[in-house]
């Protein structure tokens, strides 16, 4: 079987887009669970649910940070080839504006998720 460059292209723009998809599902669930986690942040009184929470705290942060880190990784092949890949032509230019809004909302929703991951960084600093 004889595999040309363009067809292995294809294929790892395919996986690229799937795993930006995969990475945006990553970032809101780990939003989710920021924002559940700060909602139950323990006294500093014991130690060994304090150490607990922030182990929790620490792997749930680097699943968004890495997650933020690929979606603008993985997100700039997925723009540059978006017309030859995902374009629906019964859409036409609208989806256009679709994308748009949808970035917009999606920009929101990361602000409003770094924001509350900054109140549960002062948190777990001062239980630390």
């Amino acid at each position: 079987m004889i595999v040309n460059m363009n067809s292995v292209f294809n294929i790892f723009l395919t996986i690229n887009n799937y795993s930006h998809d995969i990475a945006t599902a990553f970032l809101v669930a780990s939003g989710f669970m920021l924002w559940s986690l700060s909602r139950h942040c323990p006294s500093p009184n014991n130690k060994e649910i304090t150490s607990y929470f922030i182990s929790i705290y620490n792997g749930i942060k680097a699943i968004a940070k890495y997650s933020l880190i690929w979606i603008l990784i993985a997100g700039v092949p997925r723009v540059v080839f978006y017309k030859e890949f995902e374009w629906a032509d019964t859409a036409g230019n609208m989806q256009i504006i679709v994308i748009g809004i949808k970035h917009i909302v999606m920009f929101l929703l990361v602000g409003i998720g770094i924001t509350h991951w900054l109140r549960l960084e002062r948190k777990v600093r001062k239980l630390k």
